[in-house]
C-alpha cells in the first residue's frame, strides 16, 4: 500500500494502480522488446487521430506520454517516495487519441530507498526515470516516426517547468520548496549530468520565455521551444495552443484569457 494519497497523480497524471481490466487495448511490455512495443502504441495512437503525418504523431504521442514523468516527480519531491517505472511494472491502456498508465506493483525502488544519502537518490531516480525510461521510448519514437530528438527532450522539459511553477505555488512547507528547487537545479545542470551516462549537455538543461499572466499577479506563462504540432491536425480552426512558439505574444494573451473565461 502507498504510505500517500496518490489522488493528485491519479487525477492530474492519469496515473492508476494495479492491473486494467480486460481491454482490448491493453499494452504490456512484459516479454517484449521495448522498441517494438512503442511502435505498437504510437501506430494505435496514430490510427486515433488521423494526423497528416508520423512527425506530427510522434510528437503528440510523446506530449500525451510526459505525463507518467510528471507524476512520478511529483511523488519522488513531495513523498520521497520512488515508484517504479520499470517498463515490466507498467500496462497502457489507449482510448482514442489518451493514454492511462497503469503501475503494477506500488512497491518502491529498493535500490533508491535504501542509498545513503538525498543527493545519491537524485541521481540514481533521474537515471530510472530519464536514461532506462525517457531516452528509451525517445529513441524508439524517433526512430519510428523521424520526429527531432532535440523536440522531445525539450517537451518532456517544459512540462516538468510548467509543473515546477504549480508545486511551487501549492507547496505545503518551506522543506517542500527548498527540495523542489534543489532537485530542478540538479536535474537541469548542463554538464555531463551522471544520470545521463554518455552525454556531454544535458538535453533537459533549457530555459523557456516567459510572458506575464493577466489573470494571476506574479505568474507567467511558460512557452515552449519546441512546438507540440497540435496545429496539424484537421477538423480545429483555432488549433494553435496558448504555449505555442509559433504565434505571437498578443495572440497568446488572447487564447489564454479566452481559455481561462
Amino acid at each position: 500500500m502507498l504510505p500517500f494519497d496518490p489522488s493528485v497523480i491519479v487525477n492530474r497524471h492519469k496515473f492508476n494502480f494495479g492491473a486494467p481490466s480486460v481491454d482490448t487495448n491493453v499494452y504490456s511490455f512484459e516479454g517484449n522488446d521495448t522498441a517494438i512495443r512503442i511502435k505498437e502504441l504510437v501506430d494505435r495512437f496514430a490510427s486515433q487521430i488521423n494526423a497528416p503525418d508520423s512527425k506530427t504523431v510522434g510528437m503528440l504521442f510523446w506530449k500525451r506520454y510526459c505525463a507518467l514523468f510528471a507524476g512520478a516527480v511529483y511523488t519522488w519531491l513531495h513523498h520521497r517516495y520512488p515508484l517504479d517505472l520499470s517498463f515490466n511494472n507498467l500496462n497502457f491502456v489507449q482510448s482514442g487519441a489518451n493514454v492511462k498508465f497503469y503501475v503494477l506493483s506500488d512497491a518502491a525502488v529498493v535500490q533508491i530507498a535504501v542509498l545513503a544519502n538525498e543527493e545519491e537518490q537524485d541521481e540514481a531516480y533521474l537515471r530510472h526515470l530519464f536514461h532506462d525510461h525517457a531516452s528509451q521510448v525517445i529513441a524508439a519514437v524517433v526512430n519510428h516516426t523521424g520526429v527531432p530528438t532535440a523536440g522531445m527532450w525539450h517537451t518532456i522539459a517544459y512540462l516538468l517547468a510548467h509543473w515546477k511553477q504549480t508545486w511551487l505555488r501549492e507547496s505545503p512547507s518551506e522543506a517542500v520548496t527548498a527540495r523542489i528547487e534543489q532537485w530542478f537545479e540538479y536535474a537541469t545542470r548542463r554538464l555531463e549530468p551522471a544520470w545521463l551516462p554518455g552525454r556531454n549537455v544535458n538535453p533537459m538543461s533549457c530555459t523557456f520565455r516567459a510572458v506575464e499572466d493577466p489573470l494571476h499577479e506574479g505568474r507567467s506563462i511558460l512557452v515552449r521551444r519546441a512546438c507540440c504540432m497540435n496545429y496539424r491536425l484537421p477538423g480545429d480552426d483555432d488549433p494553435y495552443c496558448y504555449t505555442c512558439p509559433l504565434i505571437t505574444d498578443e495572440l497568446r494573451i488572447e487564447k489564454f484569457l479566452k481559455s481561462h473565461a
